[in-house]
């Protein structure tokens, strides 16, 4: 779906865009710590049920894979795009007054206040001189 959202259209879904932001967050840390202990199991070289155990993690972290491209999708579907998961950073195709604009959302911040003018995505984000409604 390609949407364009105004600023105050972008701020208006921001609350659902956190709701997704959070559960990719917590997907990501509990992948994370899923990792880790894969990585100290297959340090400790004990034969008890290792490969059971390591299979089963493999398991949980795909299903957190899973759930993450999930995420992703839901953004995709609003018109967004990840462009970062660490922090998780979020563009959001914009209009303004003044052309085409990218607003970007980080996660944890309270409202959508930089963005990127359109086509310079890559650059570094900028405060918008914008105002919301």
């Amino acid at each position: 779906m390609k949407r364009i959202y105004t600023l105050a259209e972008a701020n208006q879904i921001l609350p659902l865009v956190r709701v997704i932001a959070r559960e990719f967050a917590d997907r990501r840390a509990t992948r994370r710590t899923l990792r880790k202990e894969r990585e100290i199991l297959e340090d400790a070289h004990t034969p008890e049920g290792l490969l059971l155990e390591l299979a089963e993690l493999d398991a949980r972290i795909a299903d957190q894979d899973e759930a993450l491209a999930r995420c992703r999708r839901e953004f995709e579907e609003m018109g967004m795009k990840v462009l970062q998961t660490q922090p998780l950073t979020v563009h959001i195709r914009g209009a303004s007054r003044l052309g085409e604009v990218v607003f970007c959302w980080e996660e944890g911040e309270d409202k959508v206040c930089f963005g990127h003018e359109g086509g310079h995505e890559e650059e570094a984000r900028r405060p918008l001189r914008l105002k919301s409604a």
